[in-house]
C-alpha cells in the first residue's frame, strides 16, 4: 500500500506545513509508503488517496528477458495514478535506466513512468538500450497534462496532436533590452529579415507525426463521453470569448508546444501561436502547453533513425489541466496562481478514457490493421527530412499580423 498526496491544494503557508506533517505521519505508519507532494495554488480541498499498486510490488524480470509490447504508454508517475485499467506485473531494468518500465503479464501493454522536461530524452534512450526490450512494432502513446489555448479546446478536455513544436529553441531580450517594437521577449533563434520569414533551423524544432494514425486514433478516442469539470470551472470557461473554451470537455485535434520554461498569458500565448504558424508554414494549430513532449519526441525520433522505433507508430494524447491564458476578468498572474490547474484530475481521467479505447482498438485489430502498421498519408518526420520524404512545412510561412519581432 502506498500513500500519495495527490493534491496539495494550498490555501496558506501554515496549512501547507500542516499537510506536510500529516503526510510524514502517514509515512511513519508504513515503511514502503510513498508520499508525493504536488502543490497547486487553488482554493479547494486537499485530497489524500491510497494507492495499492506501487512499483515496489512489481516482479523484476531477469536482465535480458524479452518483451515486445504492442502499446507503450509514456507519462510521469503522478499521471499514471489516474489509470487503473491495466495490471502491470513485471518491471524491466537496465544499465543507466532509473525509471519504472513495467508491463502486463502477457507483455502486450507497457508503461514508462518517465521524468519531465528534456531529461526524459535520456530516460527513453536508456529504455531503448535495455537488452530484450523490442519496441520496433510498438505503438507509443505519450500522455500527460498541459495548458490549453482557449481557441482550440477547453480545460478538462484533451487533445490528439499531429505536430510537436519546440518553443524553447529561440532567443530572448529582457527588461530594457527589449526593443520597443517587439510584442514579446521570445523570437526565432536565428535572425530573420522580417518576422514572417522562415528562420534558419537545426532540425529539432518540429516533429510531424503520422497523420493517418492520428486520423484513426481520433476517430476512436473521440467516441467516449468525458466527465465535466467543477461548477467553478464551468463558470470560468463561460467567460471566454472562444466557442471551444465554452464547451464541455472534449477530445480536440490540435498540436502541442513544449519548453523547459512554462509560460502563461495572452502575450506569451499569442507569441507561441505566431511562432508555431511560422515554423510549420501555417499548418499547426497550437493548443497544448507543456514542458515534456519535445524531449520525449526527440528520443523516439533518434530511435527511429536507428531503426529501434517506428516513428509512424508514435502518438500524443494530452490532457488539459488549465487554460493557457486568462479570461477577460482576470490578469495572467491571477489566472496562473489563483485559478491554477484545477482541471488536472478530470482532464487526466478523460485523456485516459480515450487512450483506453484506442489501446482496445490496437489489440482487437492487431492482425488485420496494426501489425503491419498504418501507412502515413502525408509527410512525417522532422524539418530536415531525416527519415525520408520531402518536408511540407519548412518554407516561408504566411504569418498572421503581430510578431515576436519588430515589424
Amino acid at each position: 500500500m502506498s500513500i500519495v498526496w495527490v493534491g496539495a491544494i494550498r490555501k496558506n503557508a501554515q496549512q501547507d506545513i500542516m499537510l506536510k506533517k500529516l503526510c510524514l505521519g502517514l509515512l511513519a505508519l508504513a515503511t514502503t509508503t510513498l508520499c508525493e507532494s504536488i502543490s497547486r495554488d487553488v482554493t479547494t480541498t486537499t485530497v489524500i488517496a491510497a494507492v495499492s499498486s506501487s512499483s515496489s510490488s512489481l516482479t523484476v524480470a531477469t536482465p535480458g528477458t524479452p518483451v515486445s509490447p504492442k502499446v507503450l504508454l509514456i507519462a510521469n508517475e503522478f499521471e499514471f495514478g489516474y489509470l487503473d485499467a491495466y495490471n502491470f506485473t513485471t518491471q524491466y531494468t537496465g544499465v543507466l535506466f532509473d525509471q519504472t518500465f513495467a508491463c502486463t503479464e502477457d507483455g502486450a501493454i507497457c508503461k514508462l513512468e518517465c521524468g519531465q522536461e528534456l531529461v526524459s530524452a535520456s530516460q527513453i534512450t536508456a529504455l531503448m538500450m535495455i537488452p530484450g526490450v523490442d519496441l520496433k512494432k510498438t505503438y507509443v502513446i505519450i500522455t500527460g497534462t498541459g495548458g490549453v489555448n482557449p481557441k482550440y479546446g477547453t480545460a478538462g478536455g484533451a487533445a490528439i496532436s499531429t505536430f510537436g513544436i519546440q518553443w524553447e529553441w529561440g532567443s530572448m531580450f529582457l527588461g530594457d533590452d527589449l526593443p520597443a517594437n517587439f510584442s514579446g521577449q521570445y523570437f526565432a533563434s536565428y535572425a530573420q529579415l522580417s518576422p514572417d520569414k522562415y528562420p534558419v533551423t537545426v532540425g529539432s524544432e518540429v516533429y510531424k507525426l503520422n497523420e493517418a494514425l492520428v486520423d484513426r486514433f481520433y476517430a476512436t478516442g473521440s467516441k467516449v463521453t468525458y466527465e465535466d469539470v467543477s461548477e467553478t470551472s464551468q463558470g470560468l470557461r463561460a467567460t471566454y470569448e472562444y466557442d471551444a473554451a465554452k464547451q464541455d470537455p472534449f477530445l480536440a485535434r490540435c498540436d502541442t508546444v513544449s519548453a523547459q520554461v512554462y509560460w502563461h498569458g495572452n502575450v506569451a500565448g499569442e507569441n507561441v501561436e505566431y511562432y508555431s504558424n511560422v515554423i510549420t508554414n501555417g499548418q499547426a494549430r497550437p493548443c497544448n502547453t507543456n514542458e515534456d513532449d519535445q524531449g520525449r519526441l526527440l528520443a523516439l525520433f533518434l530511435g527511429a533513425v536507428h531503426h529501434m522505433v517506428d516513428f509512424g507508430r508514435v502518438s500524443m494524447i494530452k490532457a488539459f489541466s488549465n487554460f493557457d491564458r486568462p479570461p477577460p476578468q482576470l490578469s495572467a498572474y491571477q489566472s496562473r496562481f489563483y485559478v491554477g490547474e484545477g482541471a488536472t484530475e478530470p482532464g487526466l481521467r478523460n485523456a485516459w478514457k480515450s487512450i483506453i479505447v484506442i489501446v482496445d482498438d490496437v489489440l482487437e485489430n492487431w492482425d488485420s490493421v496494426f501489425d503491419a502498421g498504418i501507412k502515413p498519408n502525408t509527410y512525417m518526420g522532422d524539418i530536415k527530412g531525416t527519415l525520408g520524404g520531402v518536408c511540407d512545412f519548412n518554407s516561408t510561412a504566411s504569418a498572421a499580423k503581430g510578431s515576436v519581432q519588430g515589424s
